[in-house]
């Protein structure tokens, strides 16, 4: 990102704060988002030229209902002054361009022959909720689309005329060509100035840039569902694999590469990492487990997670518990707090555990699965960067006394997510859950960059000493929740005092949702 961090001995240091302008504030902001989109196996196969005729139509198909409902919003929204600057309806949108290339591609009848994939109405969906509720958020999906379209689309013009042999005229890839554009590069200068122009107060800024990473997370769904659909066409009969063990890892695979490659992981498997931020790392993660395991307890007898039922092998609870008083003394639970992006997650596995239990096998496999595989090469990164004893005190998380052979339990655990009941479904839910979960691992990057852009501009020292940050609160008041809600408000002079901290727990905190996110992968 623009905003880059180093962790190195203990000292943060920033080189750019977060723009004014809108415009490179969604830049900065996405840039994650972006990259998950962008590398997803859909659109790497693309960029390769490995797309067919039909895997091309079904973009298309994609594309057309995608267009036809943002700009349906937009035309709602001509005038809305959140709006109003960014109409520009004859240089941009792309409905007409779209059906000359599916009647180029299906024929004369294409309109009874398109049928809207469940990702692609599920963003659209989205579009028509923001163009008739919140119209100052269509800025997002403006952005991301059409200026998008005139930057890499020219180079998916390219390689789509070439792999399909299209016509140099551009007969099949009108939805790339702006004619009423002669240069993209000022035009775009002149749409980043009108988005510079629009009002951005009273949190209506940091709504936006939610919104684009919403959109890009929308995209990445569209993009999974087309590169299944079009798995499906090349090979009859071969779908999304029946185990649910083995959907998950399939289904989940780009946004763990997001994880994977993400800076604050690379910084933590180098051994980057202070005993402050360890420190502030398990804070977190106690909020976390506290939640799923109160949530698991709720339905453990439920047919939908029962078989998963393992508290004496798998609950973290009591270890994390053990660790907090290694690291902050017997008065370890005054001394922690629960930051937005962390509230966020706890909320939602509350929610799920109370509404939908059954969603509670993604967020179980993912933690629990992840911590017996990955987890354990974590641990010995900070036994070792942090001088623990080699007898595991501080890091019990990691540590399963009661399981004595992880492949076999690892292997057990999946058997059993195999019998679950996945009709109707379920199954499709559950897998969306889990990518949902890895999207709120991305959110406090997002956080992350705000809050150190904020605390730059406010002249915030950072220091690395333990008594200095006893606590330490991120943006906003604590998040009550089931797990935290005995812990004392922060007074205003303690907010204060926090606030050039908050880097500091937001990187560790980044760090390990991420690492959390990417253990499955390690099985």
């Amino acid at each position: 990102m623009e905003t880059s961090t180093e962790i190195t001995t203990g000292t943060i240091n920033h080189t750019h704060s977060m723009p004014s302008d809108l415009s490179e504030a969604l830049k900065l902001a996405t840039k994650d988002s972006h990259e998950l989109a962008e590398n997803s196996e859909f659109m790497r196969n693309f960029q390769k030229g490995q797309v067919t005729r039909d895997q091309f139509k079904l973009l298309l198909d994609s594309l057309y209902f995608i267009y036809s409902a943002l700009e349906e919003e937009i035309e709602r929204n001509k005038d809305h002054p959140a709006f109003a600057p960014l109409y520009f309806p004859s240089e941009l949108h792309r409905k007409e361009a779209l059906e000359q290339d599916l009647e180029y591609f299906h024929g004369p009848g294409w309109r009874s022959r398109i049928e809207c994939p469940r990702a692609t109405g599920k963003y659209v969906s989205r579009i028509q909720q923001v163009g008739r509720q919140e119209p100052e958020l269509l800025v997002a999906h403006s952005y991301i689309r059409y200026l998008g379209d005139l930057s890499g689309g020219q180079v998916l013009k390219k390689v789509a005329q070439k792999a399909l042999q299209l016509p140099s005229t551009g007969e099949g890839v009108a939805f790339f060509t702006f004619d009423w554009i002669t240069n993209a590069t000022k035009f775009k200068q002149l749409y980043r100035s009108r988005m510079n122009t629009l009002d951005t107060g009273k949190g209506i800024k940091e709504k936006i840039l939610e919104e684009a990473n919403r959109a890009f997370q929308l995209n990445v769904e569209v993009f999974a569902e087309l590169q299944q659909l079009r798995t499906q066409n090349q090979k009859p009969g071969i779908s999304m694999p029946s185990d649910l063990s083995e959907a998950l890892k399939l289904a989940t695979k780009d946004s763990h590469e997001l994880a994977e490659n993400s800076e604050f992981m690379r910084n933590f498997q180098k051994g980057q990492v202070t005993r402050d931020q360890f420190k502030l790392l398990l804070d977190s993660l106690y909020f976390i487990y506290s939640a799923l395991e109160e949530e698991i307890e709720r339905n453990k007898d439920h047919p939908a997670f029962a078989p998963l039922y393992f508290p004496s092998e798998l609950h973290r609870k009591e270890a994390l518990e053990q660790d907090l008083e290694y690291f902050h003394g017997p008065g370890w639970r005054s001394r922690i707090e629960c930051p937005r992006a962390t509230g966020k997650y706890v909320s939602r596995i509350q929610q799920v555990g109370r509404q939908e239990p059954e969603l509670l096998v993604a967020h179980s496999y993912i933690r629990y699965l992840g911590d017996l595989s990955g987890g354990q090469v974590l641990k010995k990164v900070a036994q070792k960067a942090l001088q623990l004893p080699s007898t595991g005190e501080g890091v019990a998380f990691f540590t399963f006394d009661r399981i004595t052979n992880a492949t076999k339990f690892k292997q057990l655990y999946r058997s059993r997510m195999n019998t679950l009941d996945t009709g109707k479904g379920i199954k499709e839910k559950i897998l969306e859950e889990a990518n949902r979960a890895f999207q709120l691992n991305v959110e406090v990057f997002r956080e992350l960059q705000d809050l150190c852009s904020r605390s730059e501009r406010n002249g915030t020292v950072y220091s690395n000493d333990t008594e200095t940050r006893r606590r330490t609160v991120a943006q906003g008041p604590t998040t009550p929740t089931g797990a935290n809600q005995y812990l004392p408000q922060p007074s205003d002079d303690s907010l204060m005092h926090s606030q050039g901290l908050r880097i500091v727990v937001l990187i560790g905190l980044a760090a390990v949702s991420l690492a959390v996110a990417c253990y499955q992968y390690v099985l």
